[in-house]
């Protein structure tokens, strides 16, 4: 276990800052832009860091860093002393509803008010799906907790398609969703709508049944063979999408290391989610233009902003 919350340069006005954020997953896609959103408004905040590099370079920028981890009860509820918020993004993984459930329980010891938590669009606490049942489970537990709670959920994430940049580049989207369509979102934008709620009391959910759901999607559902589309358009070479039946789709990913519990997990979601559409993971809503004032951002501009992770060179 992590020693707990082990501090490392911490900032002069640390202890019991009035409105200071408490950020965990601050080295993550979503959490990295986030940060930076908070830094650039010069909102207080600390972050949660599981190595001692992490948190001598958050130091170096001015953050205020701690060390610890949702397995460490100690380090989180340490962590959590003093914050007002708790922005809660746990990473995938078998013990994820225990890792929500531990830093919910931390935040209440702590004294936390309110917690802002990424959760799933497709969250449900009876799914095939193990992240999907976990963070149903996560979700309820909060509404249980008697803080003051908002709770993100998803689309699926543009950045995703980069695992299948390789492919892309010579021409083939693969999946095993059919025509199935789902609704997207860019991560930078779920980091926006996360610094938007956490700087603005009026976008935050109370506690119970007073707490706020935000559906954070594009402007409509896509398949993957409408994505291969934009793809086509965008990088400028045809872009087909490939169907793979499900067996082989779980093959391939075992073949290339995914754990069987997460491999079974992918194939549910693709074909239950997506092909299927069940557990509301087609519907989008306006949510991100409503907060940020701006449209989302689409996979075309994903695309464009990855255009030489899809492009041979």
């Amino acid at each position: 276990m992590p020693t707990p919350t082990t501090l490392e340069n911490p900032s002069p006005d640390r202890a019991d800052a009035p409105g200071r954020l408490l950020v965990t997953g601050a080295t993550g896609d979503v959490g990295t832009a986030l940060v930076d959103e908070l830094v650039a408004t010069g909102t207080p905040l600390r972050v949660l860091c599981r190595r001692p590099e992490q948190v001598r370079r958050f130091a170096g920028r001015g953050v205020d860093a701690v060390l610890g981890s949702f397995e460490d009860g100690d380090s989180l509820r340490a962590a959590a002393r003093g914050c007002e918020q708790l922005f809660l993004n746990t990473p995938p993984g078998p013990q994820q509803f225990r890792q929500n459930r531990d830093a919910v329980d931390a935040a209440v010891a702590a004294g936390v008010r309110h917690v802002v938590k990424v959760s799933a669009s497709d969250a449900n606490p009876r799914s095939d799906i193990p992240w999907a049942r976990d963070h149903g489970l996560a979700d309820e537990h909060l509404r249980r907790s008697g803080l003051a709670w908002t709770v993100l959920k998803p689309g699926a994430f543009t950045k995703n398609l980069l695992v299948e940049a390789a492919a892309v580049r010579r021409g083939w989207l693969p999946q095993t969703s059919g025509h199935g369509a789902t609704a997207w979102i860019d991560v930078r934008d779920v980091a926006a709508v996360g610094a938007r709620v956490l700087t603005d009391p009026a976008l935050q959910g109370g506690p119970g049944e007073d707490g706020r759901v935000y559906r954070l999607t594009g402007d409509r559902p896509l398949s993957y063979p409408e994505v291969a589309g934009v793809l086509t358009a965008v990088l400028g070479h045809r872009v087909r999408y490939l169907h793979v039946p499900a067996p082989a789709f779980y093959g391939v990913l075992r073949a290339t290391g995914v754990p069987a519990w997460q491999a079974r997990g992918l194939v549910h979601q693709f074909v239950q989610v997506v092909r299927r559409g069940q557990d509301d993971g087609r519907l989008c809503s306006s949510d991100v233009p409503d907060l940020l004032g701006r449209p989302a951002i689409t996979v075309a501009d994903f695309a464009r902003d990855h255009r030489a992770a899809f492009v041979a060179a």
